[in-house]
């Protein structure tokens, strides 16, 4: 028999992890002393701990090599957990493969360029939403032109949402763009998200 300090060194594990297998009864010790509780091991029981390692390495859990190694699992049925486990690798290498492009592209700019820009543009997507919208024609940017044409906008926005039974979820946005014809003149728009009213 071997003490349980000489049998981890034999299947290069630690002592803490023998202890772990013994308490979830993935690999119980051959023999316990009643007097000391020291664990003692057989050799014909380092096969087991070798397996119970090599499916750990596979990425397995201790739950799954339990399940794997008390015969509970048909050769169907390992053969579908291994291509599973082949794919979740496959995927995983992908994402780092794609972080490690990253990374290298950054290093490149940063060895081209001398410095690492931090104002770089992250696109994101985002769930579409409902947009009611009015413009208005202003001559100028002034806020002479802007404030009589500009004012009334939101009121009889929110007037022509009622009436169309939808309700604003979020705040106003006003923005200005010059007008297509080219004539100098401003578009102004006011616009909200919304949503149709519950009915009650």
């Amino acid at each position: 028999m071997f003490g349980i300090g000489d049998f981890a060194r034999l299947g290069l594990v630690s002592v803490r992890m023998l202890r772990h297998y013994d308490a979830i009864g993935l690999l119980r010790p051959a023999h316990v002393d009643p007097v000391s509780g020291y664990r003692f091991y057989e050799a014909d029981q380092l096969p087991r701990l070798n397996r119970i390692v090599a499916l750990k390495d596979l990425g397995f859990t201790l739950q799954q090599v339990q399940t794997i190694l008390d015969e509970r699992v048909s050769v169907e049925e390992l053969h579908g957990m291994l291509r599973l486990r082949r794919a979740q690798l496959q995927t995983q290498v992908a994402g780092d493969m794609a972080k490690l492009a990253r990374v290298e592209a950054r290093l490149r700019t940063i060895e081209r360029e001398g410095d690492m820009r931090t104002d770089d543009v992250l696109v994101k997507r985002i769930p579409s939403i409902r947009v009611a919208e009015l413009t208005a024609t202003v001559a100028s940017m002034t806020a002479e032109d802007i404030g009589p044409v500009g004012q009334p906008l939101y009121p009889e926005l929110t007037r022509r949402l009622t009436e169309a039974a939808l309700a604003p979820t979020g705040p106003a946005i006003n923005y200005h763009e010059d007008s297509p014809d080219g004539d100098g003149t401003i578009i102004l728009a006011r616009h909200a998200a919304c949503r149709r009213r519950p009915i009650r």
